[in-house]
């Protein structure tokens, strides 16, 4: 069952960006968002850099420069198949990274299937607006990310706040047989919007927010399986080790 809604939930304010050959519909619903809170920590920090993203504030030259690359297209280097599982089962090992078969995202999301009587169970990516209408703990669907330090760029599929943790989620839909070697070639990918959104929120004034220097980010992978979720310093920590490439 989806939770109860907070009231005047249809407050949504949505920007289209046109980045490359593709336009992205930002979505922000005010009304979650205020309802989670949003003039303190985190929260607070969230508000100004949506409402920032909102005015226009994102940079053009990021988004058409032919030396950055689309975090999509990040990858993890020169692993064979084997070489991956047992890297999957080292990160799973250390608690770097769980898997949830029966997370609330993923049970939310069948719902919205068969809300729309689609049994498939792997729509695209338009089923993310129920997430922004429905899902109470959605802040914000796509959501431009952009770095200049390591020249990245991307779109984050859904901003939620769950457990005093801003979420940053990525919707891989597919085949369950190839559930586990689809969510492990995205980490690097959605590690970097983790990254990515740690940086934006960081530069804010966050101690007018009174906030830590560093914002709490998580990252998930997840579909109508599985829900795969890891820390944001998790690409810091692959790119230090030589994991990454696509830079």
């Amino acid at each position: 069952m989806l939770k109860d809604m907070p009231p005047a939930s249809n407050h949504i304010l949505r920007r289209d960006f046109q980045h490359g050959k593709v336009a992205y519909g930002f979505q922000w619903n005010t009304s979650h968002h205020k309802h989670l809170g949003h003039n303190q920590g985190d929260l607070a920090s969230l508000w100004a850099h949506l409402n920032s993203i909102l005015s226009g504030n994102v940079p053009v030259s990021p988004f058409s420069d032919p030396f950055y690359t689309r975090a999509s297209r990040l990858k993890f280097s020169d692993m064979s198949k084997t070489e991956k599982i047992g890297f999957r089962k080292k990160l799973k090992n250390s608690g770097s990274l769980t898997f949830q078969v029966n997370d609330e995202l993923v049970n939310m999301l069948r719902e919205f299937h068969r809300s729309r009587n689609d049994l498939s169970y792997c729509a695209d990516h338009s089923i993310l607006k129920e997430f922004i209408v429905n899902d109470p703990n959605t802040i914000a669907i796509e959501v431009p990310v952009w770095s200049d330090r390591y020249r990245l760029t991307g779109h984050v599929d859904i901003i939620r706040y769950v457990d005093d943790t801003i979420h940053v989620c990525d919707y891989k839909p597919g085949p369950l047989e190839r559930t586990k070697s689809r969510f492990m070639d995205s980490i690097p990918q959605v590690a970097a919007y983790g990254e990515m959104m740690a940086h934006h929120l960081a530069n804010t004034l966050r101690s007018a927010f009174d906030a830590p220097l560093l914002p709490n980010i998580k990252c998930c992978i997840f579909d109508t399986h599985s829900c795969w979720h890891f820390g944001a310093e998790m690409f810091v920590k692959l790119e230090a080790m030589g994991k990454i490439t696509g830079f």
